[in-house]
């Protein structure tokens, strides 16, 4: 089929300097930003991208996860169970993109080779946090070198930059490409400013701004990491839009 709608689903809440979001932009001023994760379905194909935070206890602070923030409920909000997802694709896998894999033991999981590396063994002491050393998926794992189309209306592209093995995910659907950034793009405010804006956790600027260059050369609309303005739609294309 191919022609996906995608669903934001909201399982958390982060309280942090903005300038962790937006590289030393407001220092100082803290914000309140959404954990977001999506699921993707043509009909047929059951799809998640990421699958948000670890439950919060006490690493990752302040954090907070309400009873209708869990991502079982979230899915269930939309008809769906969890043994039902065909796939889950990870834009990264940092804990809070990465947390909630034991929910789906029936799907197929897609990471760069270069993040499941990241995972294991961080190549900079300074981001070894970012990851959750109990991160593991319940079913097998492919390990993606690069570029490929992963079914008909999914595929991704890398854009390292935040982590080495960061991959931005291209979904179409009926009014056109979607791309789901992980961090890369985590306030649409970091894609709409000339210069563009990095995340303030970044491993490499030079690789950082050729992958939000890559992502423009896309063409398709932006759904960024961690923006509450992206929850404003139910789903995506925006069931209102003409």
């Amino acid at each position: 089929m191919g022609k996906f709608v995608i669903y934001p689903l909201h399982v958390g809440d982060l309280k942090r300097q903005k300038s962790n979001l937006a590289y030393m932009k407001e220092p100082g001023k803290e914000i309140i930003f959404p954990l977001i994760c999506w699921y993707c379905t043509d009909g047929d194909r059951k799809v998640m991208i990421d699958t948000g935070g670890t439950a919060p206890d006490h690493r990752w602070q302040p954090y907070t996860r309400r009873l209708e923030q869990t991502l079982e409920h979230q899915l269930k909000q939309l008809g769906v169970k969890a043994e039902e997802i065909t796939d889950v694709i990870f834009t990264h896998l940092h804990w809070d993109h990465a947390g909630n894999n034991h929910l789906f033991n029936n799907a197929k999981f897609y990471a760069q080779e270069a993040e499941l590396q990241e995972l294991a063994h961080p190549s900079l002491p300074i981001f070894s946090g970012s990851y959750d050393k109990n991160t593991s998926f319940p079913s097998s794992v492919v390990s993606l070198e690069g570029e490929c189309c992963l079914m008909d209306g999914i595929r991704v592209i890398t854009t390292p930059g935040h982590s080495l093995g960061s991959q931005s995910v291209i979904v179409d659907t009926e009014k056109g490409p979607y791309v789901i950034t992980g961090d890369l793009i985590a306030l649409y405010e970091c894609y709409e400013s000339d210069p563009m804006i990095v995340n303030g956790i970044h491993i490499d600027l030079r690789e950082y701004y050729e992958s939000l260059e890559k992502v423009k050369a896309v063409g398709g609309q932006i759904l960024p990491g961690h923006d509450e303005k992206v929850l404003q739609y139910f789903s995506y294309p925006p069931a209102d839009e003409n």
